[in-house]
C-alpha cells in the first residue's frame, strides 16, 4: 500500500507538511527561540539597570545610614522585584485571556483558553518565588548584610506592614497556582483572576496602614487602580499573542482586548497622574524639585512611554483590527510585539522608580540624612508618603542603632509600628522621657514597637549610656 507524501497512516498522529510544524494553536506551534528569550532578559535588565542609574537607586547610602550591603543584595533586590512584577503580569494577564478575551460557551474553556490557564499556574508559581525572595533581600537590605538572620526575617514578616504584605501575595499565589491546575470553566477562571488581582493590590493597602488622612487615602486608591490597570493592559496583551494563535480565536479576543485597552490606558494615565499630584505636593516647589531630578526623569519616562503606547493602541483600533477581522493577523502580531516590548521596559522603569528616592520638597530642611548625635530631627517637615506615585516605596529604619549613637531619619505617623534594628553588639534601650515608649533592643536585633498615638515631639535615651539620646517626632495625619 502507498500513500501520498504528507499523508498519515491509518490510527497514526497527524504530520504537518513540509516547511510547517503544526497550526499556530496546536502544541507544536510556533515556539519563540532561546536566544530571542535570553536577548529580551538581557535588554530588559539593561533597561532596569539604566534607570536604577537615572533614579540614584544603584547608588549612595541607605536613608537610615546603614552601610550598603554589597552587590548580591543591592542589585538582586530590584532584579527580584522586575521578576515579581512581570510574574505577576503574567499571571493577570493569561486568566484575563482565559476568562474575558476568550471565555468560550458553556461547555468549558476552549483549547486556547485551557493552555492559557495552564500557563496562569506556571507565571504564578514565578511570582510566588519572586516573592518570597524579595522578601529576603528586602531584609538584608533593611539591616545592610547579605548573611539575613532568621529572627530578623520573622519580624519582618509578622510585624513589618512590606513583610506581612509579601506573606499575604505568597499565600494568594500559591493558591492561585495549585487551583489553575483544575480549572476548566470561565467562571473559574474569573475567580482566579481577581485572587490574582488582589496579590497586586495588596502591597498597596497593607503598607499603607500608618494613616487614614485623606492624601494617603487618595495616594493607596490611585496605586491599586493604577498596577491593576497597568497589568490587565500588559499582561492580556502578551497573552493574546501567545495563546490567540488562531484566527478564528484572535479576532474575537482582540475586539474585547481593545475596549479593556482603552479603558485601562485611560486609568493608568489618570491614576498615575493623580499618584504624582500626592508626592510631589500639588505645588510649584513640588513640581520644581521633581523637573532635573533622576526621580523626575523616570516619572517623565513613564509619561512618554504612556503616549507612545496610545498611539500605538489608536493604530491598532484603526488600521490592524480591522485587518485581524478579514483574516489577516500579521500586521496586529508585529505592532503588538513591539507594544508588549515598550510595556515591558516600562515595567522596568517602574521597578526603579519604587526603589528610586523621590524630590525633597523644596521647603524641606536641608539637613535630611541622619541627624548630629544628641540633636532632634526637625518636626516641621514629615517625609513625603513612600506609597504615593510608586508601589510601597524603600523599605527604611525608623530607629538605627549603632556603637555610637542614635540613628533617626524622619518622621513617624501615629501609632505605626516603628522598626528599630540594633547594628552594635551592647544592648541598649529607648526610654522615651515623656514615659511613651521603654523598649529593649538587645545587640544585632531588629524588632518593632507602636509609635505613640499622639502627635509631637518624644525625647528618647537609653539607659545603657546617658549620651544616647535622640527625639522621635510622631507626625500629624495629612501634614
Amino acid at each position: 500500500m502507498t500513500r501520498s507524501p504528507g499523508t498519515a497512516a491509518p490510527g497514526a498522529p497527524a504530520v504537518a507538511p513540509a516547511g510547517r510544524r503544526g497550526t499556530d494553536d496546536g502544541p507544536a506551534g510556533r515556539r519563540v527561540p532561546a536566544g530571542a528569550v535570553l536577548a529580551a532578559v538581557l535588554a530588559l535588565l539593561g533597561v532596569l539597570v539604566l534607570a536604577l542609574a537615572v533614579g540614584g537607586a544603584a547608588t549612595g547610602t541607605d536613608a537610615a545610614g546603614l552601610p550598603r550591603a554589597g552587590g548580591l543584595v543591592e542589585w538582586g533586590l530590584p532584579v527580584a522585584r522586575l521578576a515579581a512584577r512581570v510574574a505577576a503580569v503574567g499571571t493577570v494577564g493569561t486568566l484575563l485571556f482565559a476568562a474575558v478575551l476568550l471565555p468560550g460557551g458553556g461547555a468549558g474553556l476552549p483549547p486556547a483558553s485551557r493552555r492559557a490557564v495552564r500557563a496562569a499556574t506556571r507565571w504564578a508559581w514565578a511570582w510566588a518565588a519572586a516573592t518570597a525572595l524579595t522578601a529576603v533581600l528586602s531584609v538584608g537590605r533593611l539591616l545592610g548584610t547579605a548573611a539575613v538572620p532568621v529572627s530578623a526575617l520573622g519580624v519582618y514578616l509578622t510585624d513589618v506592614a512590606a513583610g506581612r504584605s509579601a506573606v499575604v501575595v505568597v499565600v494568594l499565589t500559591v493558591a492561585v497556582a495549585v487551583l489553575a491546575r483544575r480549572c476548566r470553566q470561565a467562571p473559574a477562571a474569573g475567580a482566579l483572576l481577581l485572587l490574582a488581582l488582589a496579590g497586586l493590590v495588596v502591597p498597596a493597602v497593607l503598607s499603607g496602614h500608618s494613616s487614614s488622612a485623606d492624601d494617603h487615602l487618595l495616594a493607596v486608591t490611585s496605586l491599586g487602580a493604577h498596577v491593576v490597570a497597568a497589568a490587565a493592559w500588559t499582561g492580556g496583551l502578551g497573552a493574546l499573542l501567545v495563546h490567540g494563535r488562531r484566527p478564528g480565536d484572535l479576532a474575537p479576543a482582540a475586539a474585547r482586548y481593545s475596549t479593556l485597552a482603552l479603558g485601562c490606558f485611560v486609568l493608568t494615565g489618570a491614576s498615575g497622574l493623580t499618584g504624582a499630584w500626592v508626592l510631589l505636593g500639588s505645588s510649584p516647589a513640588g513640581l520644581g524639585a521633581a523637573l532635573g531630578s533622576g526621580y523626575g526623569w523616570l516619572l517623565g519616562a513613564k509619561t512618554a512611554a504612556l503616549v507612545a503606547l496610545g498611539v500605538l493602541g489608536l493604530r491598532h483600533r484603526r488600521a490592524t483590527l480591522p485587518r485581524v477581522r478579514t483574516g489577516e493577523p500579521g500586521a496586529f502580531r508585529r505592532l503588538a510585539a513591539v507594544e508588549v516590548g515598550l510595556m515591558a521596559a516600562t515595567v522596568a522603569v517602574a521597578v526603579a522608580l519604587s526603589a528610586s528616592p523621590p524630590p525633597a520638597p523644596a521647603a524641606a530642611p536641608s539637613g535630611t540624612g541622619v541627624p548630629v548625635a544628641g540633636s532632634a530631627p526637625a518636626p516641621s517637615a514629615p517625609a513625603a508618603d513612600p506609597m504615593a506615585g510608586h508601589d510601597h516605596g524603600e523599605l527604611s529604619v525608623a530607629v538605627l542603632v549603632d556603637e555610637e549613637r542614635f540613628h533617626v531619619p524622619g518622621p513617624v505617623a501615629p501609632g505605626s509600628a516603628v522598626t528599630v534594628f540594633n547594628s552594635g553588639d551592647t544592648d541598649v534601650t529607648l526610654t522615651a522621657d515623656d514615659g511613651a515608649f521603654d523598649v529593649i533592643v538587645p545587640g544585632h536585633t531588629l524588632l518593632t514597637f507602636p509609635a505613640p498615638a499622639e502627635p509631637g515631639e518624644h525625647p528618647f535615651g537609653s539607659r545603657h549610656d546617658p549620651a544616647f539620646r535622640d527625639v522621635l517626632v510622631v507626625a500629624a495625619p495629612g501634614r
